[in-house]
């Protein structure tokens, strides 16, 4: 192989790697719906820490309370319960507002970029 064949063949694999890096994130937000503009989840997972090989526990936040839960194989327990203070639940309510866009970000970004080619269009004219 010549040197512009190496070349040829790394520069096509960083492409693919980024394209698969974008696809990733991609995903990623759509499973948790902010790509797409969908409500938040009424459930939501804070942290999950692992205390064994197939053991968790697991912080859930269910409306305006926090719920620490044990996670095994056979079965799911309730070990407590945290409701959350007035200034919990404020700012919680506040980060939501800010990623509750009418409009999906991709939708928006995408949006902007026909507009910006519209206007660059009419320039040219």
């Amino acid at each position: 192989m010549h040197a512009t064949d190496w070349l040829s063949f790394i520069a096509s694999f960083a492409v693919v790697l980024v394209l698969l890096g974008v696809v990733l994130v991609g995903l990623k937000k759509m499973q948790n719906g902010s790509l797409l503009g969908m409500s938040p989840r009424k459930i939501r997972i804070l942290d999950t820490v692992s205390i064994g090989p197939r053991q968790k526990i697991i912080l859930l936040r269910v409306k305006d309370e926090d719920i620490l839960v044990g996670v095994t194989v056979q079965q799911i327990n309730t070990l407590a319960g945290f409701p959350l203070t007035a200034d919990e639940i404020a700012t919680d309510h506040a980060a939501q507002a800010t990623t509750n866009e009418p409009v999906a970000p991709l939708a928006k970004r995408f949006a902007d970029l026909l507009n910006a080619a519209k206007q660059n269009h009419k320039d040219r004219s």
